[in-house]
């Protein structure tokens, strides 16, 4: 059975989260890649040091088979209107990537790459600022020998639009290069008293969740105020449940209650033609492959729990796992962990 956090392991956890970095490495410059000059920038986020998970091959079973590769991170994400097909937007940038001596890794069109499992087994930026259609899609990923430089490359057309995601590996910066970030620290109440008590800063959250709602579930162990897994399902596509518990290595879910899920469960009974896809989450203890099975079945644990426990439809709710490959917050620190074995809730129609 799963033990309780102990609340405090929750709070340092989620300050850490709230604080950003005020002493980063200095990052060098994303690649220039030709795309029409009507889009939209909608994701454009610099981690100094990271891991990125190259695909090498389709999917195969749960997993896709990857290689890791260290450092100095951009995730961009751009939306095009219009009829542009994805390879329409994929080839130029292949084409002049492959003219600077990048070298193909692997290359495939959504039933080629695995579908379902090929797109939920690599990363992905949160939608809306990326968004991908299951049946049209191409994937491209490269590597420039002479620089270790690699790139993942994503486009996908749904809705109208044609939406292109590019994560880029870079050289990590050399030990002691620092630079200060432009923007002062954040202001909000919880933040400031988490640094006071020697927190460790971290990062802006992979998800996108706002200081504001952290700060928020500081108060209430965990949870997202009321009405806030409502508001994030509408206005960003997705939504962590962050109160949710599980013990490392194990797929059994915390007796409850969790206020976060019972938020999901009034979200899905006020919009009955909505679907949802549980994506699982672990700490970084073990293998990619046996965390993938894990937090998809973690994920299996809160689909059972809505279906049982809220009367949910079992057929309005689908599974998958993600591993250790979109953390909120360091594996380095037991919080930490903590509050990466998760599971998040994706809108895939309203």
């Amino acid at each position: 059975m799963s033990v309780r956090r102990p609340p405090s392991c929750l709070r340092r956890a989620l300050a850490g989260l709230a604080l950003m970095l005020l002493a980063v490495p200095a990052l060098a410059a994303p690649l220039e890649v030709p795309l029409p000059a009507d889009g939209e920038l909608l994701r454009s986020q610099d981690t100094p040091l990271a891991t990125l998970l190259l695909p090498t091959g389709p999917a195969s079973g749960d997993s896709v088979p990857s290689r890791a590769v260290e450092g100095e991170i951009f995730r961009r994400s751009w939306r095009f209107t219009g009829d542009l097909s994805p390879l329409q937007l994929l080839a130029p940038i292949r084409d002049e990537l492959e003219k600077q001596g990048f070298e193909e890794i692997f290359a495939c069109t959504a039933r080629a790459c695995g579908g379902f499992d090929f797109r939920f087994g690599i990363e992905v930026i949160p939608a809306p600022d990326m968004v991908v259609n299951l049946s049209d899609y191409d994937f491209y990923a490269a590597e420039q020998p002479k620089s270790g430089t690699a790139v993942s490359l994503l486009v996908s057309r749904s809705g109208g639009a044609t939406y292109v995601q590019l994560l880029e590996r870079h050289a990590p910066p050399a030990p002691g290069a620092l630079s200060v970030m432009p923007e002062g620290r954040p202001t909000n109440e919880a933040a400031e008293t988490a640094q006071e008590g020697g927190e460790e800063a971290a990062p802006e959250l992979a998800s996108g969740v706002s200081q504001s709602l952290l700060a928020d579930a500081l108060e209430k162990g965990g949870a997202l105020s009321t009405g806030a897994i409502a508001d994030l399902m509408v206005l960003q596509g997705h939504a962590p449940l962050l109160d949710l518990e599980f013990e490392s290595g194990s797929a059994q879910m915390g007796a409850g209650p969790f206020d976060s899920l019972q938020q999901l469960a009034r979200f899905l009974r006020e919009n009955a033609s909505a679907t949802i896809l549980l994506v699982g989450h672990t700490d970084s203890v073990g293998s990619l492959e046996g965390n993938i099975a894990l937090s998809r079945r973690r994920a299996a644990s809160v689909r059972e729990r809505l279906i049982q426990g809220y009367d949910i439809a079992g057929a309005r709710i689908e599974v998958a796992g993600a591993g250790y490959m979109a953390p909120l917050a360091p594996n380095t620190t037991q919080a930490g962990r903590e509050t990466n074995r998760r599971v998040e809730a994706v809108l895939v129609t309203p």
